[in-house]
């Protein structure tokens, strides 16, 4: 009969034990490609420093190369809306936000410190 059909504590083994671990191991030492960069956008208005500290994503130590992750919780229509222009156009999901989302953090940025210097 042996062990079909019962649960076990400890999840299923892929590899011949040391092997697949080792495989692991090794594979974390490749580097995979990076994504492509997003679409060119304007570069942001250049803003005075207010005080002796930048703004953050003007300090020190800030790269332009390093993807943060950031959730965003979608009303499913729309997250479904998404994944139609995805479909339908050679952006992915993550493209086409980008190419919306960052124009748009520039200028309220520029709104924020326009009305900030009146």
């Amino acid at each position: 009969m042996g062990s079909e059909g019962k649960l076990s504590s400890r999840p299923p083994s892929l590899g011949k034990g040391d092997d697949s671990l080792e495989a692991f191991i090794e594979g974390a030492g490749v580097q995979t490609p990076e994504p492509p960069a997003p679409a060119a956008h304007p570069e942001p208005p250049s803003v005075p420093e207010a005080g002796p500290r930048p703004y953050p994503w003007a300090a020190s130590g800030v790269r332009d190369d390093v993807a943060k992750v950031f959730n965003l919780r979608l009303p499913e229509p729309y997250l479904l809306k998404l994944k139609y222009i995805a479909e339908h156009t050679p952006d992915s999901m993550q493209q086409f936000c980008l190419n919306a989302l960052l124009p748009a953090i520039d200028a309220k940025i520029a709104a924020l410190m326009d009305s900030a210097h009146r």
